[in-house]
């Protein structure tokens, strides 16, 4: 898993321009011919990059193709410090971060998003390749969050049950999203967001579902 390059210096811009077209050329190449027939070589002549420098952008094919939805992830990393400052019960502020974070995603996102997420729910190697970059990232949260509950008995479960259930939330709202008709030319980070917050929302009360 391959960080997000930042902003700052012009190299970095540069990176980042470059692999943000080679996830722009991929997304609908995989969707047009088929994952497996587009190669990694024919992606870099696309785009007119090494394959040195791909395999410095992406792990593979399928850190590629999981690009939109995991830069949510990594973006929300990148701003733990602040947003565990807040106060409030930690699973609320975790889904309002979240809501943040897509709303901050850059023009285009959501097309590319939309993509990823069929992608993913249709191709097993990328499937996986999600669930393991999700436990990376949940681990990441958890220890962040433990780290700031150093006082708290149970810290380190109580953290991973609420990450667990932002994880399932999150997937939640991005599946009935992206499963709309249309959904890759008409789908809004607007509805999104309100699909996020219906999902945090609901899963106080779902957890006391009881069975007759």
């Amino acid at each position: 898993m391959r960080s997000q390059p930042g902003s700052g210096t012009l190299r970095s811009r540069r990176i980042a321009r470059s692999r943000q077209q080679l996830v722009e050329i991929a997304l609908p190449a995989f969707a047009e011919r088929g994952y497996d027939a587009v190669t990694v070589d024919w992606l870099c002549d696309q785009a007119e990059v090494s394959k040195r420098s791909f395999f410095r952008y992406f792990d593979g094919k399928e850190d590629l193709a999981l690009t939109p939805l995991n830069d949510v992830w990594r973006t929300l990393i990148a701003d733990l410090d602040e947003i565990l400052s807040r106060s409030g019960p930690l699973l609320e502020v975790l889904g309002d971060a979240l809501v943040e974070v897509v709303d901050r995603m850059p023009p285009g996102w959501e097309r590319l998003a939309v993509l990823s997420a069929r992608l993913s729910g249709t191709n097993p190697a990328v499937d996986a390749a999600g669930m393991l970059v999700c436990e990376r990232f949940t681990q990441e949260v958890v220890d962040a969050i433990v780290a700031r509950l150093t006082d708290v008995s149970g810290a380190d479960l109580s953290a991973r049950m609420v990450c667990a259930v932002a994880v399932a939330g999150h997937r939640a709202a991005v599946d009935t999203w992206q499963s709309a008709p249309g959904a890759t030319t008409t789908a809004t980070r607007g509805e999104l967001c309100a699909l996020l917050r219906e999902s945090f929302a609901a899963a106080p009360t779902a957890l006391e579902t009881r069975l007759p």
